[in-house]
């Protein structure tokens, strides 16, 4: 018997699976740099500001 819910959950580990285009984005003054594939948004820091950056959606 299937339970409701089943096989809707995000990716391995969570993730989001947003694949190798995109960009990743500053949270704190919206500074933008294209995504690099292999190499997480999180692992960056803005150059202006010097926060860690995050993957856009």
């Amino acid at each position: 018997m299937a339970r409701w819910g089943w096989g809707r959950r995000r990716g391995r580990m969570g993730g989001y699976g947003l694949g190798p285009g995109g960009e990743c984005i500053c949270p704190n003054c919206g500074y933008t740099v294209p995504h690099e594939r292999g190499v997480p948004c999180y692992t960056l820091k803005c150059p202006r500001c010097g926060a860690q950056m995050a993957r856009k959606r």
